[in-house]
């Protein structure tokens, strides 16, 4: 089981809030508050300001103790996952089907088999395709939006997922699993989704 306590910046400019956040792994507010103070953080009249709006000098970061992926093991460090999730995603694209992937949802398979007639997501020309994925009924909507999805993340978006993950890796790396900014936290938020297991919410 894991625990965090999560401090978020109270922050406002007109109608819109800072959506700075300071994840950590204390057990109540006030040890998390010393965690952020240390980082830059106050804490006044009850409410909490990130190291930007506070006027710090400290280099505001966030905090990863926590992870997504496994609660068994909470301290798998944001760098770690970000190296893994990019060694299976890869595995995933190396053995897929190669070429750019199309939808047409004006075509359905015509060839004798299991899928005649059905929506359908494909590699190779238009003239002689390969099909990589049958999703449905022609015409049904869910089949459509079903295949239309899965032809935008074909294994060259997944090629360049990965260098996004690479990216990311060697910049949390050199601060020691440590997440600075809203950026590399997004893909960290990726990694973790790549990670989770299938069938899970």
């Amino acid at each position: 089981m894991s625990t965090s306590t999560t401090l978020h910046c109270n922050s406002t400019r007109g109608f819109s809030t800072c959506a700075a956040t300071l994840i950590t792994d204390a057990l109540t507010a006030e040890e998390a508050r010393q965690i952020a103070a240390a980082h830059g953080w106050r804490h006044v009249a009850g409410r909490d300001y990130c190291a930007a709006c506070s006027g710090s000098s400290i280099k505001p970061r966030v905090i990863v103790a926590v992870n997504g992926v496994d609660q068994e093991d909470a301290r798998v460090r944001a760098d770690l996952r970000l190296q893994t999730a990019r060694g299976v995603l890869l595995s995933h694209v190396n053995a897929a089907t190669a070429g750019g992937w199309w939808y047409d949802p004006e075509k359905m398979w015509n060839d004798p088999g299991l899928h005649f007639g059905e929506e359908f997501v494909a590699a190779g020309p238009v003239g002689r395709p390969v099909c990589v994925a049958a999703t449905g009924p022609a015409n049904e909507p869910q089949s459509m939006a079903d295949a239309a999805y899965i032809a935008c993340l074909d294994p060259e978006v997944g090629r360049a997922i990965t260098g996004v993950l690479n990216e990311a890796f060697e910049a949390v790396h050199q601060e020691h699993g440590l997440v600075e900014d809203s950026l590399s936290q997004a893909v960290v938020d990726l990694a973790d989704a790549i990670l989770r297991p299938r069938g899970e919410r």
